[in-house]
């Protein structure tokens, strides 16, 4: 028995919203991290911690592949980092 895709309205619907999660969870950290004058530093490993919380449940609770997960998740970050780095480039 094979494994069902997901529709691709559910998958259009996933990313709206996801992305959306993101421009939130951005919004949110920068505004704290002013507020209460936090270093980068400060910023990054707060997010890593949380980012590391979060695939730790997914692995517990999915049984999914830990390698994997933290693989995925440095492909992630990796392309949202390149991103900025081009879209604050044009904005200069």
């Amino acid at each position: 028995m094979g494994v069902k895709k997901p529709s691709t309205e559910f998958l259009a619907h996933d990313a709206l919203y996801a992305t959306r999660l993101v421009e939130a969870v951005t919004r949110l950290a920068s505004e704290h991290a002013t507020e209460h004058r936090l270093t980068p530093a400060a910023v990054l490993g707060s997010l890593s911690w949380v980012l590391g919380r979060m695939i730790g449940m997914v692995v517990r609770d999915s049984h999914a592949d830990f390698e994997s997960c933290l693989e995925f998740l440095a492909c992630q970050v990796r392309r949202a980092a390149l991103g900025e780095i081009a879209r604050r480039a044009l904005l200069h």
